[in-house]
């Protein structure tokens, strides 16, 4: 990007501030020169011995002076498009051609007679025009810079209005020199013979002193003197007006005063030039200064270049730089070993990184280098084809864009490293976590399993055994069906955790459901704990199973529990929370949008950093042997992403735990109520039958006892297409039950759709012990009740009410 000063900014001789030094000399040329004035005053009438050539040398002198300084006006105008400077530079090349011009009007100059004029009225006119220029343009100058506005020219016009500027003094001048050399008759007189007595008492002479009085006047009080150039102005001035006193004062050709006033005003000229030119000075050794620094800069970047050279050749990694405008690349030979090349390519642009990509990947890695340049950064992780041995290979491409003055990209630089190593070694200690994962889950359902079914097989080994005693039957069956159900509570939180459960979600307001489950929290916390709910009132409404939410707050209720031994406080808080992008560090995995947050915090002991990155696999926990499952967090993790949310944990040792749930908000109304107490099992009426369909026998035969219990009849099949050939037939069947997972190519999902084509009134109960993952990609109906497996006769009586009250 170019940061180089705007002309405006830049530090010149017109707008560089004076130090205390510059001020206290300007001061001391205009004391020094006042002085020799005031002392030459008794002598200014004395005649002096002639000088011949004196009057050439001296008006040569002046005009190379004025022109000189002039030059250097209009380049600074060129540069700073200043107005006011236009103005002092159209004043110099006043000053100049009226000099030159008076030059040609005295006699013995180039010649024994004048080249301009006839008269010595001809050379004190055009004497006066010239010592009237500097006050004339310094007067103008002032008054703009007084007012401290920055005046300036369009840079497409400063060019034009310098060279009209200029055209214009120029015709000036000559209108003038014509007026002078042809009129001058007409004009006051102003010299006689050698005696310029009659240029003071005719009033000219005084006038030009008042104008230079004022001039230098308004100067001073206007500007200040704030910059070098208005300091050395009004000495300038200052030098010009004592030329004018001792020129009036000595009144006569070859005079000490006209001599005095002839040397002051070629000063005058000068002091302006010589502040000039040492400002220049200034700023030439401030400019070799800047060069050497550089100078020094460059070799550190080299050193630096070299440096960053052997360090990406050690780490692997190849640097680059695209030229987006020439197309031109700047590259390091690993960059293109990288793809596959022993030497640099003559060419190289972002289409030939391209190109090596391979097509699964191409799509992101155009839009990565598609977005680099408004987003100023690339990136990228991709496989290419590497050229000659044709190997796929993973690379990681990160650079960012350069931009400028307008914020456009300009350039792309950047590095490239070969990643296939790492990306293997990723790999296999993805594949050996997924392993060390799958073993502990295995393991764990394994223990647990292996527990439970020894209670089941045992029990009713010993039932079989002695099937007498109604009363030891009765206990151990009780035993059995407990530890049946500690299995089911198992598999149940396994899909969760796995997000393989079939939910049944409701839209409900999160707080109705705690303040309806705080008695059955607050039992199972034990009374030395202390339960206090932070609930929004303004919460939105969330699509979730009830059921699976209670119990994630239970299993939360239930560590927490755990971690306070000694008794604490639960704080369950509510309320609604807004996502947005920047917030995607400090929650992962959640999209913008609105949430509802759930946060359940004790005041226990709390985890170490160790334990709270595991906090959520399956089957870990931290409690002895037989007090936990290490399965009720996993299954709090898998509530909340399979409702679309996410779980997180903050621990601190001795400061507690605070486990927040953040589930999206639904914009559906939130359901009723549901009716507090058990509600009566239905019972068959009208003599109704249902079709059971099950391809396992034991279940099948369950299932018949349950429905015969409650006072259905029963017609059975083994799987979906003898399910239909009976439903072809002439028997009554006012509900199909049936199994989701079936062999022989059709499932339940799909049965029910047949059955319901073939009979249209037919009532569909569903039973599913895996997945939702077995009802197809567009998952189960939403007018089909589910009934999970493993379940009792009280829960086929639920659903079978549900099912009956549908029309």
């Amino acid at each position: 990007m170019n940061d180089a000063p705007r002309p405006a900014d830049l530090t010149t001789f017109a707008n560089a501030a004076p130090g205390p030094r510059q001020r206290q000399f300007a001061g001391l040329v205009c004391l020094a020169f006042a002085a020799l004035s005031l002392a030459l005053l008794p002598f200014v009438g004395q005649p002096m011995a002639p000088m011949p050539g004196f009057v050439a040398s001296h008006q040569s002198a002046l005009t190379v002076v004025y022109a000189v300084t002039t030059a250097l006006f209009f380049a600074q105008y060129r540069r700073t498009r200043s107005v006011p400077l236009l103005v002092l530079s159209s004043g110099g090349l006043y000053v100049t051609l009226i000099v030159a011009i008076q030059l040609l009007s005295f006699p013995n100059v180039f010649g024994t007679a004048r080249i301009l004029g006839s008269a010595p009225a001809t050379t004190t006119w055009l004497w006066t025009l010239w010592h009237l220029g500097p006050p004339l343009f310094a007067l103008p100058y002032a008054i703009m810079e007084g007012d401290g506005r920055r005046r300036s020219i369009a840079p497409e016009r400063s060019a034009s209005v310098g060279i009209a500027a200029a055209v214009g003094v120029a015709v000036a001048v000559a209108g003038l020199t014509y007026l002078v050399v042809a009129q001058v008759d007409r004009l006051p007189t102003t010299v006689v013979g050698d005696d310029y007595w009659s240029l003071t008492t005719s009033g000219v002479g005084p006038g030009v002193a008042l104008l230079t009085i004022l001039s230098l006047a308004i100067l001073c009080w206007t500007t200040r003197l704030r910059s070098l150039l208005q300091l050395w102005l009004a000495v300038s001035l200052f030098l010009l007006l004592l030329d004018n006193l001792v020129t009036l004062t000595g009144a006569s050709r070859g005079s000490v005063g006209w001599f005095s006033g002839r040397f002051e005003a070629l000063i005058s000229g000068i002091v302006v030039l010589c502040a000039y030119l040492h400002k220049v000075d200034l700023l030439y050794g401030h400019a070799e200064r800047i060069a050497e620094a550089r100078e020094r800069q460059r070799a550190d970047l080299q050193v630096a270049r070299d440096h960053l050279a052997i360090a990406l050749e050690a780490a692997d990694m190849g640097d680059w730089e695209f030229d987006l405008g020439s197309g031109v690349s700047r590259r390091s030979l690993r960059h293109d070993a990288i793809f596959g090349y022993d030497a640099l390519q003559p060419r190289w642009d972002v289409a030939t990184t391209l190109a090596h990509v391979l097509p699964e990947d191409r799509a992101a890695a155009e839009a990565a280098f598609t977005t680099i340049a408004t987003v100023g950064s690339l990136d990228l992780q991709c496989r290419i084809r590497r050229a000659g041995d044709g190997a796929t290979r993973w690379i990681e491409l990160k650079g960012r864009a350069m931009r400028d003055e307008a914020g456009r990209a300009t350039a792309l630089a950047g590095i490239v490293v070969d990643t296939t190593a790492r990306q293997d070694a990723d790999d296999r200690l993805n594949q050996a976590q997924k392993m060390e994962a799958i073993g502990q889950l295995t393991g764990g359902v394994a223990h647990d399993f292996n527990n439970l079914l020894t209670i089941v097989i045992g029990n009713l080994d010993m039932i079989v055994r002695r099937p007498a005693d109604a009363q030891r039957v009765e206990r151990l069956a009780g035993s059995a069906m407990t530890a049946a159900r500690r299995g089911a509570e198992v598999t149940e939180k396994l899909l969760s955790f796995s997000r393989r459960q079939v939910l049944r979600p409701e839209t409900v307001n999160p707080n109705r459901l705690l303040k309806d489950f705080r008695t059955l929290l607050e039992r199972a916390v034990g009374e030395t704990i202390a339960v206090t709910f932070d609930l929004d009132a303004a919460l939105d409404p969330v699509r979730l199973d009830p059921g699976q939410f209670e119990s994630a707050i239970l299993n939360l209720a239930v560590n927490a529990r755990d971690a306070m031994p000694s008794g604490g406080r639960l704080t369950i808080r509510t309320e609604n929370l807004t996502v947005t992008d920047e917030d995607g560090a400090a929650l992962p995995d959640l999209a913008p949008g609105q949430y509802v947050h759930v946060a359940v915090g004790d005041s226990g002991q709390g985890m170490d950093a160790g334990t709270a990155a595991r906090a959520f696999e399956p089957f870990f926990t931290t409690k002895e042997v037989g007090k936990g499952t290490g399965l009720g967090l996993s299954q709090v993790y898998g509530f909340a992403r399979q409702g679309g949310g996410q779980v997180l944990l903050r621990s601190e040792v001795g400061a507690g735990t605070t486990v927040s749930i953040y589930l999206p908000h639904s914009k559906e109304i939130a359901a009723p109520a549901r009716p507090e107490g058990p509600m009566p099992l239905r019972r068959a009426t009208d003599g109704e039958v249902i079709l059971v369909v099950e391809d396992e026998p034991a279940v099948l035969d369950m299932a018949v006892e349950s429905l015969s219990e409650l006072g259905y009849r029963t017609l059975t099949a083994n799987h979906a297409a003898e399910a239909l050939a009976r439903l072809k037939g002439p028997e009554r069947v006012d509900i199909l039950f049936s199994d989701v997972v079936m062999p022989g190519g059709m499932n339940g999902v799909q049965l029910s759709v047949e059955a319901r084509r073939l009979r249209p009134g037919l009532r569909v109960l569903l039973a599913s012990g895996y997945t939702a993952s077995a009802f197809g990609e567009d998952g189960l109906p939403a007018d089909l009740p589910l009934l999970n497996k493993p379940y009792g006769r009280e829960d086929l009586a639920d659903k079978l009410r549900v099912v009956m009250g549908r029309r």
